[in-house]
C-alpha cells in the first residue's frame, strides 16, 4: 500500500497537468507486470521441471474450470490478473525452486528494462514504466507467509536456508505423491506412503499433514484432531507454520464435531477460536469458509452455510475441496427441506469425487429421504 501510494503521488507531482493519462498507464504496467511475473513461473517452471498445481485467471466468480489429476486451471469473470501455485516433485527441490524464480524475476526484469529504455510516447508510457518497475520491486523484497510467498524470498532467502524448514521442502516429492494418491481416491496407496513419509520424519509438518489428510478420508477425525493438537506446543514453528496449524485444527475439530466424535459444545468454540487465531497469523481468509460453513450449519444457520460454502466452492484450489464444499451446500439444502436442489448440487460433487467421505455420506443420507 505504501509503494502504490508513492507510485501514485509521484506521477501526479511529475507532470500534474497529465495526471490521468500517468495513473491509466500505471493501471496497466501493474496488471501486466503481475502477469509477466506468473508467467515467467510458469516458463521457468517447464524448463526445470517444476509442477504446476494451481493456475488461477482472473477476479470473481468462476466461468470454467478444467481439472486435471495433479493441476488444476480456473477461468475467472475477469481475466485481469493470474495467479500461479508451484510444487517441485523432484529433487533437488530448492534448486528447481530458486531457478524458476529466478527465470521469473529475469524475464520481468528484461521488459521492465524495456518500458524504460524503449518507452511508449507521453505520461501513459511513463505512468506504465514507473508501476512495472514497482510492481518488480516488491516482487524482490523477501517475503513468506501463510498465503503467498514472493520470488524474492526464493531468490534471496531460500539458498541459505538451513534445519526444518530446508527438510520440509525438501520432502515435498513424498507429499505429492500422498496429495495424488487421495485425489485418485487410493486411500491405501496414500497411506502407506504418509506412513513410511511420517516414519522416516516424525517432527515435520507436511509429514504430520500428509497423515492428517489419511486420517480424515479415513473418517477418523478424532485421530486426526489429537496428532493436529500436539502441534500447538511446539516452539519450533514460526507464525507461517502456526497459521496452517491453527487452520487445520479448526477444520478437524468441524470434521470432528459433523461426525459426532466430539461434542459440540465442546468443540464448537475451539474451532472458532482456531480459525480465528489462524487468520491473525496471516492465513488467507478466504481458505477458511469452508471450515466456517460447516460451523454454520452445526449452528444450523443454513443460509449462512450455503453462501459460506458457496465462497468456498468458488474459491477452492483443487478438486477435492470444490467437492467437499459442495457436499457442505447439499447438507445444508437438505437442512432446509430443498432436497432437489441438494441433489442437483450432489451432481458435480459425485463427478469430482464421490468416494470422498462426506459426498458419500451425503448421497445417503440424500436417498434415504
Amino acid at each position: 500500500m505504501v509503494l502504490t501510494a508513492l507510485v501514485v503521488i509521484g506521477l501526479v507531482l511529475w507532470e500534474p497537468g497529465a495526471w490521468a493519462a500517468s495513473l491509466a498507464g500505471a493501471a496497466c504496467g501493474l496488471l501486466a507486470t503481475m502477469a509477466l511475473l506468473q508467467l515467467g513461473l510458469l516458463l521457468g517452471a517447464l524448463l526445470w521441471r517444476v509442477r504446476v498445481s494451481l493456475v488461477v485467471i482472473g477476479v470473481g466468480g468462476e466461468v470454467r474450470t478444467w481439472n486435471a489429476p495433479h493441476r488444476r486451471v480456473v477461468l475467472r469473470t475477469v481475466p485481469v490478473v493470474m495467479s500461479v501455485g508451484l510444487t517441485s516433485v523432484r529433487a533437488p527441490v530448492r534448486r528447481r525452486l530458486w531457478l524458476t524464480s529466478l527465470v521469473a524475476v529475469l524475464l520481468t526484469g528484461l521488459a521492465v528494462a524495456a518500458c524504460w529504455v524503449f518507452p511508449p510516447a507521453g505520461a501513459f508510457g511513463r505512468g506504465f514504466a514507473v508501476a512495472a518497475s514497482a510492481v518488480l520491486l516488491h516482487g524482490l523484497v523477501p517475503r513468506r507467509g501463510a498465503g503467498m510467498t514472493s520470488p524474492g524470498w526464493f531468490l534471496f532467502r531460500l539458498p541459505f536456508l538451513t534445519g526444518r524448514v530446508v527438510a520440509e521442502m525438501e520432502a515435498t516429492p513424498m507429499v505429492n505423491e500422498v496429495s495424488d494418491a487421495l485425489s485418485a481416491g487410493d486411500l491405501d496407496r496414500a497411506e502407506t506412503i504418509a506412513g513410511r513419509l511420517l516414519d522416516a520424519h516424525p517432527t515435520l509438518l507436511v509429514a504430520i499433514g500428509s497423515q492428517v489428510a489419511v486420517l480424515t478420508m479415513r473418517t477418523r477425525y478424532a485421530e486426526a484432531l489429537h496428532l493436529v493438537s500436539k502441534l500447538v506446543g511446539r516452539t519450533d514453528l514460526e507464525q507461517r507454520d502456526m497459521a496452517f496449524v491453527m487452520a487445520e485444527m479448526a477444520s478437524s475439530t468441524a470434521n470432528a464435531m459433523e461426525a459426532g466424535q466430539l461434542p459440540v459444545e465442546v468443540g464448537m468454540g475451539a474451532a472458532r477460536r482456531a480459525s480465528g487465531g489462524a487468520v491473525q497469523l496471516g492465513y488467507p481468509r478466504y481458505r477458511c469458509t469452508a471450515t466456517l460453513a460447516q460451523l454454520a450449519l452445526l449452528d444450523q444457520d443454513t443460509d449462512l452455510a450455503i453462501e459460506l460454502a458457496g465462497q468456498a466452492k468458488r474459491t477452492s484450489e483443487s478438486a477435492l475441496g470444490r467437492a467437499d464444499a459442495l457436499a457442505t451446500i447439499a447438507r445444508a439444502q437438505m437442512a432446509a427441506g430443498d432436497n432437489a436442489a441438494a441433489r442437483q448440487t450432489l451432481t458435480e460433487a459425485n463427478e469430482l469425487a464421490g468416494w470422498m467421505p462426506r459426498v458419500a455420506e451425503t448421497s445417503a443420507r440424500l436417498d434415504i429421504h
